[in-house]
């Protein structure tokens, strides 16, 4: 009998987060099928807070047996806070709805894009011919309309991670990895 269960649930920002984090499941073997994905919506309020607000929701029904998923994705930009205060936000999310914090053995993955997804995309864009050196400050464009040109980027990343990532590679671009591996390994 067919279940309506799937195997990873995902919270993200906007469809740039959305289309890159995808594009990275379908590349690691995920099954399209098997992928839940909601962004914020358009235009009612702050993307960040939105998924601020979801994650202790999805994290409740994750810990409420038995599981609707087998793990969750929290995808959230750094923008001009650090990694770590992103993550932060998260656990305090857990605290103010009464929740433990996140176990290390639990299958959540909180990642964290510094300065934001676009510097991922532009970082694994650079190994296709793009020489510009990139950095976690700058601010890089967005695929405004066309957010599935980040699809090459994405699938750089599923090939690189965990084995293929190298010192000079991204801090959060190392980070993302190992969350990932929390869920997907």
């Amino acid at each position: 009998m067919p279940s309506n269960r799937v195997k990873i649930i995902v919270r993200c920002e906007d469809r740039q987060r959305r289309s890159f984090i995808y594009r990275f499941l379908v590349a690691k073997g995920i099954n399209r099928h098997d992928i839940n994905i909601e962004n914020s919506p358009g235009g009612k309020g702050a993307a960040t807070q939105w998924v601020l607000e979801r994650y202790p929701i999805e994290v409740q029904a994750l810990r409420s047996g038995p599981p609707a998923s087998e793990g969750l994705i929290s995808i959230i930009d750094a923008d001009n806070c650090e990694v770590e205060d992103r993550k932060r936000q998260h656990d305090d999310a857990l605290k103010q709805a009464a929740q433990r914090s996140r176990m290390k053995n639990e299958k959540i993955a909180i990642v964290v894009p510094k300065r934001n997804t676009e510097t991922w995309i532009n970082h694994f864009l650079r190994a296709h011919g793009n020489d510009a050196p990139v950095n976690e400050h700058d601010n890089y464009p967005k695929l405004s309309g066309r957010e599935s040109a980040c699809a090459p980027a994405a699938e750089e990343f599923a090939r690189r991670c965990p084995n293929g990532l190298l010192a000079d590679h991204l801090p959060s671009l190392r980070d993302g990895c190992a969350e990932l591996q929390r869920v997907i390994a």
